[in-house]
Protein backbone atom coordinates (compact mmCIF):
# COMPACT_ATOMS: atom_id res chain seq x y z
CA UNK A 1 0.00 0.00 0.00
CA UNK A 2 1.25 3.54 -0.94
CA UNK A 3 2.60 5.86 1.78
CA UNK A 4 0.32 8.54 0.90
CA UNK A 5 -2.91 6.48 0.82
CA UNK A 6 -2.87 7.44 4.94
CA UNK A 7 -3.55 10.44 6.41
CA UNK A 8 -2.05 11.14 9.63
CA UNK A 9 -4.63 12.60 11.65
CA UNK A 10 -5.74 13.29 15.40
CA UNK A 11 -8.48 12.10 17.09
CA UNK A 12 -9.87 14.90 19.19
CA UNK A 13 -12.45 14.10 21.52
CA UNK A 14 -14.65 17.64 22.64
CA UNK A 15 -17.77 17.47 24.70
CA UNK A 16 -20.61 16.25 23.25
CA UNK A 17 -18.20 13.62 20.49
CA UNK A 18 -15.31 13.54 18.56
CA UNK A 19 -13.73 15.41 15.79
CA UNK A 20 -11.03 14.24 13.40
CA UNK A 21 -8.31 16.98 11.82
CA UNK A 22 -5.16 16.40 9.75
CA UNK A 23 -1.91 16.21 12.98
CA UNK A 24 -0.11 19.03 10.52
CA UNK A 25 -3.07 21.54 11.49
CA UNK A 26 -2.24 21.57 15.44
CA UNK A 27 0.93 23.90 16.36
CA UNK A 28 0.33 22.45 20.07
CA UNK A 29 -1.70 21.19 23.24
CA UNK A 30 -1.99 22.70 26.06
CA UNK A 31 -3.16 21.97 29.23
CA UNK A 32 -6.61 24.18 30.04
CA UNK A 33 -5.87 27.86 31.34
CA UNK A 34 -9.08 30.61 31.90
CA UNK A 35 -9.58 32.73 28.93
CA UNK A 36 -10.16 36.21 28.48
CA UNK A 37 -13.15 37.10 27.43
CA UNK A 38 -14.09 38.76 24.07
CA UNK A 39 -16.97 40.66 23.98
CA UNK A 40 -19.61 40.59 21.22
CA UNK A 41 -18.37 37.30 20.36
CA UNK A 42 -20.95 34.23 19.34
CA UNK A 43 -21.43 31.74 22.02
CA UNK A 44 -19.31 29.01 20.90
CA UNK A 45 -16.18 31.47 20.94
CA UNK A 46 -15.18 30.69 24.86
CA UNK A 47 -12.44 33.64 25.23
CA UNK A 48 -8.95 34.03 23.96
CA UNK A 49 -5.95 32.96 25.36
CA UNK A 50 -2.29 34.16 25.07
CA UNK A 51 -0.10 32.10 23.00
CA UNK A 52 3.10 32.93 22.00
CA UNK A 53 2.48 36.57 22.60
CA UNK A 54 -0.27 36.63 20.17
CA UNK A 55 -4.15 36.94 21.02
CA UNK A 56 -5.74 33.57 20.52
CA UNK A 57 -9.22 32.99 20.09
CA UNK A 58 -10.38 29.81 21.78
CA UNK A 59 -13.51 27.93 20.63
CA UNK A 60 -15.86 25.22 21.92
CA UNK A 61 -17.01 22.40 19.08
CA UNK A 62 -18.87 21.48 21.46
CA UNK A 63 -20.52 24.40 21.73
CA UNK A 64 -20.66 24.91 18.12
CA UNK A 65 -21.75 22.01 16.92
CA UNK A 66 -23.25 19.19 19.57
CA UNK A 67 -24.93 22.60 21.22
CA UNK A 68 -23.30 21.75 25.02
CA UNK A 69 -21.61 23.91 27.16
CA UNK A 70 -17.72 24.11 27.73
CA UNK A 71 -16.45 22.69 30.29
CA UNK A 72 -13.78 23.93 32.32
CA UNK A 73 -12.61 20.77 34.06
CA UNK A 74 -8.94 20.45 34.71
CA UNK A 75 -9.05 17.92 32.13
CA UNK A 76 -9.40 19.97 29.41
CA UNK A 77 -6.83 20.66 26.73
CA UNK A 78 -6.40 23.30 24.25
CA UNK A 79 -4.94 22.38 20.75
CA UNK A 80 -3.30 25.30 19.37
CA UNK A 81 -4.52 25.02 15.26
CA UNK A 82 -3.17 26.63 12.61
CA UNK A 83 -5.58 28.38 10.21
CA UNK A 84 -5.38 27.82 6.61
CA UNK A 85 -5.82 31.58 5.69
CA UNK A 86 -3.44 34.19 5.21
CA UNK A 87 -5.01 36.93 7.60
CA UNK A 88 -1.80 37.55 9.46
CA UNK A 89 -3.76 38.81 12.94
CA UNK A 90 -5.46 35.20 12.77
CA UNK A 91 -2.67 32.67 12.13
CA UNK A 92 -3.90 30.43 15.27
CA UNK A 93 -7.29 29.78 17.01
CA UNK A 94 -7.10 26.92 19.91
CA UNK A 95 -10.10 24.35 20.35
CA UNK A 96 -10.92 23.39 23.76
CA UNK A 97 -10.61 19.53 24.05
CA UNK A 98 -11.80 17.47 26.78
CA UNK A 99 -8.74 15.29 26.87
CA UNK A 100 -5.07 15.00 24.67
CA UNK A 101 -5.75 13.94 20.94
CA UNK A 102 -5.02 10.37 19.68
CA UNK A 103 -2.75 9.89 16.94
CA UNK A 104 -4.59 7.95 14.14
CA UNK A 105 -2.92 6.96 10.62
CA UNK A 106 -6.74 7.52 8.59
CA UNK A 107 -6.57 5.75 5.34
CA UNK A 108 -9.98 6.33 2.74
CA UNK A 109 -11.68 2.87 3.42
CA UNK A 110 -11.24 3.22 7.01
CA UNK A 111 -14.03 6.39 6.66
CA UNK A 112 -17.18 6.00 6.06
CA UNK A 113 -20.75 8.10 5.84
CA UNK A 114 -22.72 8.38 9.19
CA UNK A 115 -26.10 7.51 7.83
CA UNK A 116 -27.44 8.27 11.39
CA UNK A 117 -26.99 12.35 11.56
CA UNK A 118 -30.31 14.19 11.87
CA UNK A 119 -31.20 16.20 8.91
CA UNK A 120 -31.43 19.27 10.49
CA UNK A 121 -27.45 18.89 12.04
CA UNK A 122 -26.70 17.64 8.18
CA UNK A 123 -26.92 21.71 7.37
CA UNK A 124 -24.70 23.08 9.66
CA UNK A 125 -22.38 25.04 8.10
CA UNK A 126 -19.32 24.66 10.03
CA UNK A 127 -19.07 20.99 9.40
CA UNK A 128 -17.50 19.57 6.13
CA UNK A 129 -18.74 15.77 7.01
CA UNK A 130 -20.28 13.60 9.77
CA UNK A 131 -18.45 10.53 9.41
CA UNK A 132 -17.77 7.02 11.14
CA UNK A 133 -14.42 6.01 11.89
CA UNK A 134 -13.93 2.27 13.76
CA UNK A 135 -17.63 2.30 13.92
CA UNK A 136 -18.02 5.57 15.82
CA UNK A 137 -19.64 8.72 14.95
CA UNK A 138 -17.21 11.78 13.87
CA UNK A 139 -16.65 14.77 12.54
CA UNK A 140 -14.87 17.04 10.33
CA UNK A 141 -15.08 20.32 11.27
CA UNK A 142 -15.01 23.20 8.38
CA UNK A 143 -11.48 25.16 9.60
CA UNK A 144 -12.09 27.84 6.34
CA UNK A 145 -15.48 28.67 8.25
CA UNK A 146 -14.96 29.05 11.67
CA UNK A 147 -12.03 31.13 10.65
CA UNK A 148 -14.32 33.43 8.77
CA UNK A 149 -16.27 34.02 12.07
CA UNK A 150 -12.91 34.93 13.92
CA UNK A 151 -11.81 37.08 11.70
CA UNK A 152 -13.74 40.05 12.66
CA UNK A 153 -13.17 39.54 16.45
CA UNK A 154 -9.26 39.85 15.87
CA UNK A 155 -9.74 43.38 14.07
CA UNK A 156 -11.30 44.36 16.57
CA UNK A 157 -8.35 43.92 19.51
Amino acid sequence: MEASSKLRCLLITVQGGQVVLPSSLVAEVLPFATPLSIENAPHWVVGAILWRNLTTPLVSLGRLIFRVPPDGDLNSRILVINTLGADRRLPHFGILATSAPRPVNLQRQEIESNKDVAEADLRLPDVLSWARYQNQPIIIPDIEAIEAVLQPLVRRS
